[in-house]
């Protein structure tokens, strides 16, 4: 007993000393971390909207920005690193908790300082979409930093960001400025994603002749990859909403119902807008059950997307009290504005 005790000791002693090892040596190096395999360690060399140079060894390697999950730095502060965990893990509050610890920090190396900002301006952004912050005071951060560091990594990144931001504050036109700049990086997944976005915020000024324009750029992509097609399903429900906002709901519905049919239900973002459209058609053929019916799935299955289950329960709080469904109407009422009080949907009558 006391032999395997020993063993464990040392083995244990073992392994802390080579976590500490790896911890140091981790320290000594800038890491690149990307969507699959190991990190790649070595020393920045130039950073870049769209790549990424790390030297490792004297040589060195571009690393394209849309593969890139987080990259940390030689002797960053820990908070940092902490800062992006959680953030990573949508914990918004505690990144920020962490980061504020940095107040005063005068960071020896501009890239760090530069992370810095950035993950401080998003975490304002989120919490403002979300708790309610204060949207003016996230902007303007977010602005700084992209103005002070416009060939950083995280650039389209900060860009969907401050539209996202501005969607929530019924600022479309700026929506579609902030956009904008995604649908010109090189990668065709980019283009699509901005061109959905650019034609939800069209869609949202009633602009849906340019939201259909912006729509049927994405489903006329030649991109077959897994997102380019996710991208295209977008483009098809926002292309549905136009059709029923120009008198065509009929047309729309079926559309929507064979989307739905093809589709996998694991993709919840899809499935929520899915659904909100459907029930924004019915609510144009006059039809406030069928239009309950299709927003429930979202309420009920598929709620994760924030701002699809705020449109849900907006929509259901009106169409409850159009079926005699005072208390559910209050109810899905206070269920946005507790849950959802940085949303534009909680804003509106």
């Amino acid at each position: 007993m006391l032999v395997r005790a020993l063993k464990c000791v040392l083995a244990a002693t073992f392994l802390l000393a080579v976590a500490v090892s790896l911890s140091a040596q981790q320290r000594d190096f800038d890491q690149i971390f990307l969507s699959k395999g190991a990190p790649s360690r070595g020393s920045i060399s130039e950073m870049g909207r769209d790549d990424v140079t790390l030297d490792m060894s004297g040589i060195g390697r571009p690393f394209p920005v849309n593969e890139i999950v987080r990259i940390t730095f030689k002797d960053e502060p820990p908070e940092l690193n902490a800062a992006r965990t959680n953030v990573l893990q949508k914990n918004y509050n505690q990144a920020l908790t962490e980061l504020r610890k940095l107040d005063g920090h005068k960071a020896d190396r501009e890239l760090v300082r530069q992370d810095i900002d950035y993950y401080k301006a998003l975490c304002q952004c989120r919490l403002a979409m979300s708790e309610g912050g204060d949207k003016t005071a996230a902007m303007t951060a977010m602005l700084n930093f992209v103005k002070s560091a416009p060939q950083s990594y995280h650039f389209y990144d900060a860009a969907e960001l401050l539209g996202d931001l501005a969607m929530a504050s019924g600022k479309w036109a700026d929506a579609v400025k902030y956009y904008g700049p995604i649908s010109n990086a090189r990668w065709p997944d980019y283009q699509m994603r901005a061109n959905n976005a650019i034609g939800r915020a069209l869609l949202s000024e009633k602009k849906f002749d340019e939201a259909q324009e912006k729509f049927k750029a994405v489903t006329a992509s030649e991109q077959s990859t897994a997102e380019a097609n996710r991208q295209k399903n977008f483009a098809n429900v926002g292309k549905a909403v136009c059709l029923a906002e120009t008198g065509k709901a009929e047309e729309a519905v079926t559309a929507l119902q064979d989307l739905i049919n093809k589709n996998d239900p694991q993709d919840t973002v899809l499935f929520a807008r899915a659904y909100n459209a459907l029930g924004r058609c019915y609510i144009k053929l006059n039809k406030p059950k069928e239009a309950v019916l299709a927003l429930l799935h979202t309420d009920v299955l598929f709620y994760t997307d924030a701002d699809a289950h705020a449109e849900a329960l907006y929509y259901l709080s009106k169409l409850w009290s159009d079926i005699n469904k005072s208390d559910r109407a209050v109810a899905a009422r206070g269920t946005l504005r507790e849950r959802y009080a940085g949303s534009i949907w909680a804003t509106l009558e």
